[in-house]
């Protein structure tokens, strides 16, 4: 492609720019045709701003013009090649396509959730400071889960030593918790235990040992605190509305099949 045309296709660019601020959306100018297939000139502006993101220093030239009309007029012709050898009608391009599909929507739908939640989250001082104190001590946890209640509850009965544990977290800082379960058990003394329920299951938590920890200053950690809580916050408005939603729903759970699974990956 010639520099001319790479020069008309820059202010073709500047233009439906303009255009769209005044107008609205739109397709804008053919700048390309494949077989009488047309390349808009908003479909070179997408790409360019794709360039843009994965490359902040990326800047706009004829030459980079040039060779992102050739990338897209050369996808396409694949893509056309692709579909004349019907391709496109095989499951497994079906399946990404649709995986594709979900993951984008579902994408979309947790970022227009996240700013609601950042307009709606606010920290207190008192959040913060119960926070901060909660930071100078590490705890190792025991932990049972189960399905089944009286699991727990058996469990719960024994003495702790003799307790075969799923699992033993720790020692573990206030700060490095990522689970729910373990954020409502990090006020269990040392030596006791508590049954938690989270969603399907019934967890058993076991303070197994507490030991002090260093911290620094709280002006020193106020900042970082508060934009963890504040995450926190939104983490947790985030799965109580996912919560809502699965309440909403119609859902059925056929166990029988489920621990066939269970027992057919052991």
């Amino acid at each position: 492609m010639s520099k001319k045309i790479s020069i008309v296709l820059i202010c073709l660019i500047c233009f439906a720019v303009i255009g769209c601020g005044k107008k609205g959306v739109g397709k804008g100018k053919v700048v390309a045709t494949i077989d009488g297939e047309p390349i808009y000139v908003s479909d070179v502006n997408n790409a360019l701003e794709l360039n843009v993101k994965r490359d902040p220093m990326f800047r706009v030239t004829p030459e980079t013009l040039d060779t992102q009309l050739a990338i897209l007029i050369d996808r396409r012709l694949l893509i056309k090649e692709a579909k004349k050898r019907e391709l496109d009608q095989k499951e497994t391009f079906i399946k990404t396509i649709q995986t594709f599909w979900e993951q984008t929507l579902i994408r979309d739908l947790m970022a227009a959730e996240d700013r609601k939640l950042n307009e709606s989250v606010a920290v207190s001082t008192e959040e913060v400071r119960d926070y901060y104190d909660k930071l100078s001590h590490e705890r190792t946890f025991g932990i049972i889960k189960s399905r089944n209640r009286e699991v727990v509850d058996e469990a719960m009965k024994k003495n702790p030593d003799e307790v075969i544990w799923d699992e033993e977290i720790g020692p573990l800082s206030y700060e490095d918790v990522n689970s729910a379960v373990l954020f409502m058990a990090f006020d269990i003394p040392k030596g006791q235990a508590r049954v938690i329920m989270d969603r399907d299951l019934y967890y058993l938590i076991y303070v197994k040992d507490v030991v002090d920890a260093e911290v620094p200053s709280f002006d020193e950690a106020k900042e970082k605190i508060e934009e963890r809580i504040r995450n926190l916050g939104k983490q947790r408005a985030f799965n109580s509305w996912v919560g809502a939603v699965r309440a909403d729903a119609d859902v059925k759970i056929n166990s029988d099949v489920l621990h066939t699974l269970e027992y057919s990956r052991e």
